[in-house]
């Protein structure tokens, strides 16, 4: 355990009035690959309320750590105030034991916990995945409802874990390729595009409703029809219905590590030109993120809501990351309300069906909905 770490914020998230010029400055790139665990003693709230949830009992998020260990080269985690840095992966393994008091220290306990906002809770460390589990589980037998938002790898056990309390329990998924190289230079410590696809077919079969995330969109290379159509049909066949849909947008605290990443199959010098004349939203504690111009976000969801079709899939997208682009896509095949849960409005500003909070994603690279 290291003396006086903390998992709380190492790094401040970018001011929220920073200007479009500032999304192009570059630093230098940071050193990629399996970021070291390092066991710390948490200091802060366990539990974090989505924005507008503090003391009203909602809406929660936890992350079991600080970084992520998929080192995804989009992952806007590195723009977030718990960031720790490249290369470090801070985990305190008595959360475990902390969950419960920290549940019953609360005036109302959550009707709702997601699993993880800025980070991923199935990551390629077993310690981790344990905690996760064990979380989950303790979660569920309070009754109280879990989305599990991940890249990683979906094992049996965790389908089984979640299957077993049907209406509690749901997934989101990410994923943008099939391709494996393109996976290696994206997203080099996430299992390959068709694991995953394995992973929501065993959550699918353990009856857990799964929400799949074509994330990241990137204009000219994953957006691509040979890119997309495979995955789409891939999808369908093992009984997806619907996906949501967004296309990545750009942040200084990631733009050098996802230019690195793209610069060996030749698209990084694009990406300047692509997001020439792209609006820049505030989307939560990300601050200034840049994003393509809306025409080219709007034919090029469009192209996606066709080829979906064609696969038998209805492909949405939404206001979370898209404030100047109406919803598309039509509304989905409604999830399973959870046991105690009723009827409710969707939240503002989620377009998710799982009503995940707009400023809430993965640090996998699973954004605001």
């Amino acid at each position: 355990m290291t003396e006086g770490a903390t998992i709380e914020a190492l790094s401040p998230a970018p001011s929220a009035s920073a200007s479009a010029s500032a999304i192009a400055i570059l630093a230098e790139p940071a050193s990629r690959g399996r970021p070291r665990l390092t066991r710390v003693r948490r200091r802060g709230p366990l539990l974090r309320p989505a924005r507008g949830e503090a003391g009203r009992g909602g809406l929660f998020g936890i992350d079991l750590t600080a970084g992520c260990a998929l080192d995804c080269a989009f992952c806007y985690v590195r723009g977030t105030p718990r960031y720790p840095g490249p290369g470090r992966l801070l985990f305190d393994p008595r959360v475990v034991e902390a969950i419960g008091p920290a549940i019953d220290a609360m005036e109302a306990p959550p009707r709702r916990v997601v699993l993880s906002p800025s980070s991923d809770p199935l990551p390629p460390v077993r310690e981790v995945r344990r905690a996760t589990l064990r979380i989950v589980e303790e979660l569920l037998g309070r009754g109280i409802e879990v989305v599990l938002m991940t890249r990683g790898r979906v094992t049996r056990d965790v389908a089984g874990l979640l299957g077993s309390a049907p209406g509690l329990s749901r997934a989101a998924v990410g994923v943008a390729t099939l391709r494996r190289s393109l996976s290696r230079a994206l997203e080099p410590m996430a299992p390959p595009g068709l694991r995953r696809l394995r992973g929501i077919a065993t959550l699918l079969e353990a009856g857990v409703p799964v929400e799949v995330r074509l994330e990241p969109l990137i204009a000219g290379l994953t957006d691509a029809r040979e890119n997309l159509l495979p995955l789409l049909r891939e999808l369908g066949r093992i009984g997806v219905q619907d996906v949501l849909a967004h296309y990545a947008f750009l942040q200084p605290a990631f733009l050098p590590t996802l230019r690195a990443a793209l610069e060996p199959i030749g698209h990084a010098e694009r990406l300047a030109d692509l997001y020439e004349g792209g609006p820049v939203f505030s989307l939560g504690e990300l601050g200034a993120t840049k994003h393509l111009p809306l025409a080219s976000r709007r034919e090029g969801l469009a192209r996606i809501l066709s080829w979906g079709a064609e696969a038998g899939l209805l492909v949405r997208t939404g206001p979370g990351q898209n404030p100047d682009l109406p919803r598309l896509g039509g509304d989905p095949p409604p999830a399973p309300p959870a046991a105690a849960d009723r009827p409710r409005p969707a939240r503002a500003g989620s377009s998710s069906r799982f009503g995940t909070p707009a400023g809430a994603g993965s640090g996998t690279g699973l954004p605001p909905g």
